[in-house]
């Protein structure tokens, strides 16, 4: 009897285990529209919401997704980077670039380059961005540039991204993924997300 008792025991722990272990993978969005801050996406059904505790932290909302797992694509999108403000934590990781409102494209695009380049792969990496040009959102100034990054023991990175700023503060999307391979396989997926990028509201000027 008490090795009945022992067996279904056992047999219930393991389940447990194993709902916990399903429980927690990434599961992929809903095709819709999420807000990150005061910024607006649409997603398709394709992306991966990430949640691990070793993704940068940013210093204005965020959120982080990907197609293949981070090791290989993500998607970074961040909502509200203020006047003076890095875009990753400075308690994390001090002396990082500041964003300013004035910045040209190209300066925003260096800006984004020189952050990417403290945070990932450990500082590691070169990143540099290219290409960078203005663009619309909804009425908004933005601009819009690509990424490159050299990964010591590791696959080179491409990548792309947008935003624009309103009220004085930036609203990004970064895309960066292995090249050759999933850069290039879901580069329209990720275009397709930086171009539906909105402000939830727009500042309103006298």
């Amino acid at each position: 009897m008490m090795l009945f008792r022992s067996a279904r025991i056992a047999t219930l722990v393991a389940m447990m285990i194993c709902c916990g272990c399903g429980s927690s993978a990434p599961r992929a969005s809903d095709e819709g529209v999420y807000e990150v801050g005061r910024l607006r996406i649409t997603l398709d059904g394709g992306w991966y919401k990430q949640t691990r505790s070793d993704l940068p932290r940013a210093q204005a909302p965020s959120s982080t997704w990907s197609r293949e797992g981070v090791e290989h694509d993500r998607l970074f999108v961040t909502g509200g980077v203020g006047d003076g403000e890095p875009v990753f934590k400075a308690s994390d990781y001090p002396g990082l670039p500041v964003f300013r409102p004035n910045m040209s494209a190209t300066e925003t695009a260096d800006f984004v380059a020189k952050s990417l380049q403290a945070v990932l792969w450990n500082g590691s990496a070169s990143v540099a961005a290219s290409n960078a040009r203005e663009r619309g959102f909804t009425g908004l100034p933005g601009f819009e540039f690509e990424l490159s990054a050299d990964v010591p023991g590791s696959a080179s990175h491409r990548g792309i991204a947008g935003g624009f700023v309103d009220g004085g503060r930036l609203y990004l999307t970064v895309y960066l993924a292995e090249s050759p391979g999933y850069f290039e396989r879901h580069r329209q997926a990720a275009q397709a997300v930086i171009d539906s990028s909105v402000p939830t509201m727009k500042t309103i000027r006298w």
